[in-house]
C-alpha cells in the first residue's frame, strides 16, 4: 500500500512496517511478494540506511559539518554504528563528506572572520574530530607573518580601549587577551612590543 513517498508492508494481513520508496526500489519487491525473515531483515536495514542518510542530508545542509560531527549527530538519533559507518563511507564516496576540504574551509573562514591564532583553531577542529594530520595540513597555510597580522588586527582595537595610564598592566592585559585568542607566544610578543613602541611614537 502507498502513502507520499511510504509504502506500507503487511505479513500475514496485518501491518508489520513502513518504508520509503527507494527500499521498495532499492530490494526489487513488488505487491503480493512473500519475504522471508532474512529478506524482512534486509528490508529493516536498508529503510535505516535511507532513514540515516536523509538526516545526514538534512545536517550538512545547514552546514558542512565534519565525520565525525555527523557521527556524533546520528548516533545521538540513535541510529546504529554499522548503519552509521555505511552511511558516513556513502557520503564520503560521493564527496558530501570530506575531512581534509572541511579543514581547510574552516581556517579559511575563522582566520578571516575573526582573528583568532592557530592554537585556538587547531584546539577547535579537534574538537570536530578531525585528524591530527589533517588539522596540521590546514593550518600550514597560516605562516608566523599572517598570524602576526591576525594578532595585530585582533590587538589595536582592545589596546586602544584600555585606558590604563600604566603600560605593563596594558601589556600583560592585551598579551592575556592573545593567548586566549589563540596566538603562539612569539606572536604575542611581538604584537605587544609593536604596540607599546608605537603609543611612545605618538
Amino acid at each position: 500500500e502507498r502513502r507520499r513517498n511510504r509504502r506500507s508492508i503487511f505479513i500475514n494481513g496485518r501491518f508489520a512496517l513502513g518504508v520509503d520508496e527507494t527500499v521498495i526500489a532499492d530490494l526489487g519487491l513488488h505487491v503480493g511478494q512473500e519475504i522471508s525473515e532474512e529478506e524482512l531483515g534486509r528490508v529493516v536495514r536498508t529503510e535505516l540506511l535511507v532513514k540515516a542518510r536523509e538526516r545526514a542530508l538534512r545536517l550538512l545542509e545547514y552546514r558542512a559539518r565534519s565525520r565525525a560531527e555527523l557521527a556524533r549527530r546520528l548516533r545521538l538519533a540513535g541510529f546504529a554504528e554499522d548503519i552509521i559507518e555505511e552511511v558516513l563511507v556513502r557520503l564520503s564516496e560521493t564527496g558530501l563528506v570530506d575531512d581534509a576540504r572541511f579543514s581547510q574551509s574552516w581556517v579559511e573562514s575563522r582566520s578571516a572572520g575573526r582573528s583568532i591564532g592557530k592554537t585556538r583553531i587547531k584546539w577547535e577542529l579537534r574538537q570536530k574530530g578531525i585528524d591530527a594530520d589533517l588539522v596540521e595540513e590546514a593550518l600550514s597555510e597560516i605562516d608566523e607573518e599572517t598570524e602576526y597580522k591576525l594578532a595585530a588586527r585582533a590587538a589595536r582595537a582592545k589596546w586602544d580601549k584600555d585606558r590604563s595610564p600604566d603600560v605593563s598592566v596594558k601589556r600583560r592585559r592585551l598579551a592575556s587577551y592573545l593567548q586566549r585568542q589563540g596566538f603562539g607566544w612569539d606572536v604575542i610578543k611581538k604584537t605587544v612590543n609593536q604596540l607599546a613602541a608605537d603609543d611612545e611614537d605618538e
